[in-house]
Order: C-alpha cells, then structure tokens, then sequence
C-alpha cells in the first residue's frame, strides 16, 4: 500500500506542474502567434486578454476569432491544462488524506 500511495501521490503532483507548464508553453506560443498576425509585441496585454478569453464562452474580439479558426487543438490543450489545474490540487489533497487517515502511511 506504501507504494501505490507514493506513486499515486507522486502522479497526481506530476500533473499539476505539467498543466502549469502547459500553460505557461501554449500561452507563449498563441501570444507570438496572435503578434506575428496582427502586428506588435507578443507581451501586449490585449493578446493576454485575448487568450484568457479563448477558452471562456464564444469568440467575440478578432484575436480571438483567428485563435478558435486557426489553432483549434492548442486551445483544447490550454482548455484542459486550466481543468487539470483546477481539479488536481483537490486530488493531491484528498490522496494525502486518503494515506493519512485511512492508509495510514504518512
């Protein structure tokens, strides 16, 4: 039970850091696309605007209409690297206290 527990936790741990470096990558990478597109730098807040809202409901500003037409499966990514973000860090929770409390390995 030791470890399956280790590995388990060990997992879930391994998927928060790479969601969090999915997202750093493919935000970098939609940026430069959305700069070399419509022109200026890759660091301009209307382009992180832009693909904060990507992923959020319908496409409604022109950065955001190109991102859903051109790069649709680095969207779906970045979309499930912000789901794996939010629900893992409960998980790495709930499997701690799973090997506190009921395993009895911590």
């Amino acid at each position: 039970m030791t470890i399956f527990f280790w590995t388990l936790l060990a997992a879930v741990a391994f998927a928060i850091l790479l969601a969090a470096q999915m997202r750093i990558l493919l935000s970098i990478a939609l940026r430069r696309a959305l700069a070399a597109r419509f022109g200026g730098k890759h660091t301009d807040p209307a382009y992180r605007s832009a693909i904060y809202l990507a992923g959020r409901g319908e496409p409604d500003i022109d950065e955001t209409k190109y991102l859903h037409t051109e790069f649709p499966r680095p969207l779906a990514h970045l979309n499930l690297a912000r789901q794996v973000s939010l629900v893992a860090p409960a998980l790495l929770l709930g499997v701690f206290l799973l090997g506190r409390f009921v395993l009895g390995v911590v």
